[in-house]
């Protein structure tokens, strides 16, 4: 496969969100209105989202969002991120000298010419990508039919576009067992990857033949940064 150059930048969330760049999202949000869906995410849903993110992954950052969180909901998010960091495979992916946690990537791809991002949770090198999912499931098999049922094999395909490590990991943390993890890992050659990156790619092609969904997908970027 041939190498992708991609640059690695520290970015705010909405200085990231912002970027003309097109993202695992947009790309979503075109799929939607191809099939005349109206793109919608539950704003409750992604806050909490990322209310755990950062709690298990950004603990420094957490600690400022923390202040305006309720004193119950906040005791619950650190049991669960206590738990998620207990977890040995966690450990030992968040302390590897090379890891890339919560940096934004951003390349042109290969196909299409188009200007591209991502922010996966946390990658290494030659490596590992991985992205962390909140979920209400309680077993790995629920949780397994959760992300195979939700064009996962997109989003994680498209995030290693440029990246192109050999394993791809999605580590599922549960919001209803105090933090019980369910981890999947695929080869990058995997079908499931490999049908993921074909999705991605007819995808990119729509958008670049049709400049009025660009258009329309960046129009649909409504991002405010939790309170």
């Amino acid at each position: 496969m041939t190498k992708i150059s991609y640059d690695i930048l520290d970015m705010d969330e909405t200085e990231y969100r912002n970027h003309s760049a097109l993202a695992n999202t947009d790309i979503r949000n075109a799929q939607l209105l191809l099939l005349g869906k109206q793109p919608h995410t539950p704003k409750k849903a992604l806050r909490e989202g990322t209310y755990l993110h950062s709690a298990i992954l950004e603990p420094e950052s957490w600690l400022q969002m923390e202040k305006s969180v309720p004193d119950k909901q906040a005791k619950r998010i650190n049991r669960i991120a206590q738990t998620a960091r207990n977890y040995t495979l966690m450990q030992e992916m968040m302390s590897h000298p090379r890891v890339q946690i919560e940096k934004c990537v951003f390349w042109k791809d290969p196909i299409t010419g188009l200007a591209c991002k991502a922010k996966p949770d946390l990658f290494i090198e030659g490596e590992v990508v991985m992205d962390l999912k909140t979920t209400s499931r309680t077993i790995k098999g629920a949780f397994e039919n959760q992300v195979l049922r939700n064009d996962f094999d997109r989003q994680i395909a498209f995030y290693n576009i440029p990246i192109q490590a050999p394993i791809a990991r999605v580590i599922g943390v549960s919001k209803i067992s105090k933090g019980k993890l369910f981890r999947l890992d695929w080869n990058k050659e995997d079908e499931y990857l490999s049908n993921g990156r074909e999705k991605a790619n007819i995808l990119l092609k729509k958008l670049a033949d049709d400049p009025q969904l660009i258009e329309k997908v960046i129009g649909l970027r409504k991002f405010k940064s939790p309170k």
